[in-house]
């Protein structure tokens, strides 16, 4: 038997699995794009052209934050990254969840791919590295500067890359314009969004779990500026007010008001993988919402998510006399459609179609749901 024909024969009955990690260059490369364009994954926030959004996600394409070997990159998928950061140069505000869904193998595909797409010329990263990082990163979600003293760049990069002093004040009084943070939020998952809204309400809206957590208008917005970054320190968002709607959950065990408004925590609430409690119902579906990403209409993000078959859309703005908030749903392909709300003694909740009953069930015919509207609104306090 030739040598080689004997060594690979014998690499065999030594290691079984030795097969198995032969994948090739490009079959790597080729599952790690299906896995990062795949639903609710990076393509959601970071693009399919890798270039992420304008002033809230950072690009990967030609990204400096990959070279220099994989390490930094490995620790960001796995522990997330919040904070204000500096990437080739430009400011970005929004923070990077754990992603808690994937194993080594898949991830160690994710950035392989990433690593080797638009222009971006860095080495395939091996499942083992993935598992040891697993094994031995701390658990606290990172910053930029902690990141950083861990995974330094090389001077070169440097100069254009790093952490940022924001100058947005958080408690200016009157909001005119949307506002979005991609961030942590306190009784959320990782992935959450803080979004301001003229008139000055505020929301948190989970895509973690595709649904609404929770609206207030007094007390101001979050703080994610230098206040909360040089005071704080935190991951998580300190929270300002007492919302006037909290959606219900089964997911998140009760967690008062004053909870939320913490700012000493390191993680997010809670952390969960599928919302077991959605709270639209289209016929006997009962797997998990799938986040699609998010648009931008006018300014306001338009949520995009999918059910079975079924894609929603949910796009949250002021009503007309910004005395609430407004969600459009569109349903497709339409379906008859149940939607949960939560009606409480400090907000009011109406619809522009369908049948709502007192206890917040909104029944919804296959042509209602095709393009509705649920106006929430905070009832005053009596004097």
């Amino acid at each position: 038997m030739p040598f080689v024909k004997f060594f690979a024969c014998f690499s065999l009955i030594l290691n079984p699995f030795f097969i198995l990690n032969a994948e090739s260059r490009e079959e790597i490369i080729r599952k790690g794009k299906e896995l990062y364009n795949s639903a609710g994954s990076c393509v959601a926030c970071h693009m399919a052209d890798g270039k992420g959004q304008k002033g809230s996600v950072p690009p990967l394409a030609g990204s400096d934050w990959l070279k220099g070997g994989s390490a930094r990159s490995i620790a960001i998928s796995l522990r997330g990254l919040a904070g204000p950061i500096k990437v080739n140069g430009r400011n970005y505000y929004s923070a990077m969840p754990p992603q808690l869904l994937f194993d080594d193998e898949k991830l160690a595909h994710i950035l392989s791919y990433v690593n080797n797409a638009w222009g971006n010329k860095e080495a395939l990263i091996d499942l083992e590295d993935v598992a040891q990082a697993r094994r031995e990163l701390p658990q606290d979600v990172f910053t930029p500067k902690t990141l950083l003293k861990r995974f330094p760049f090389d001077k070169k990069y440097s100069r254009s890359n790093g952490t940022f002093t924001p100058t947005y004040d958080d408690m200016i009084s009157e909001i005119t314009e949307p506002i979005v943070y991609r961030t942590f939020m306190p009784g959320a998952s990782p992935a959450a969004f803080a979004v301001a809204l003229p008139g000055n309400h505020y929301y948190c809206w989970d895509a973690g779990e595709c649904r609404l957590r929770y609206a207030w208008t007094k007390g101001g917005f979050i703080r994610s500026n230098q206040n909360h970054w040089s005071s704080n320190g935190k991951p998580v968002a300190e929270f300002n007010g007492t919302p006037y709607y909290r959606a219900r959950t089964t997911q998140l065990s009760y967690v008062s008001f004053d909870e939320l408004s913490r700012t000493n925590n390191r993680q997010p609430l809670y952390d969960t993988s599928q919302a077991k409690n959605f709270p639209i119902l289209i016929g006997e579906i009962k797997d998990a919402p799938s986040y699609l990403g998010y648009r931008l209409v006018e300014g306001f993000p338009n949520f995009r998510y999918s059910l079975g078959k079924h894609t929603i859309t949910e796009l949250i703005r002021p009503n007309a006399d910004r005395t609430g908030i407004r969600r459009t749903f569109t349903v497709s392909p339409p379906v008859e459609t149940t939607l949960r709300l939560t009606p409480t003694v400090l907000a009011s909740v109406s619809s522009d179609r369908g049948k709502l009953s007192p206890d917040g069930i909104l029944l919804l015919s296959a042509k209602e749901s095709a393009d509705f509207t649920v106006l929430i609104r905070p009832v005053e306090e009596a004097n």
